[in-house]
């Protein structure tokens, strides 16, 4: 994938990511709230880190 569109998917999980992250710590749910902000970061990082899968021919 290339990195410009890594960068748009990686912008986009952040801010879905610090959201869920800023309306469960507003209900109160701040286990709930790190949970969601840890998955969020682990997505992203996954995305750079991880290669992707090709087929062989």
């Amino acid at each position: 994938m290339p990195s410009n569109i890594k960068a748009g998917v990686s912008l986009m999980v952040a801010i879905v990511g610090a959201v869920a992250f800023w309306l469960e710590r507003g209900a109160g749910r701040d286990d709930v709230a790190w949970v969601a902000g840890a998955l969020a970061a682990f997505m992203i990082l996954a995305m750079w880190i991880f290669p992707e899968a090709r087929r062989k021919d």
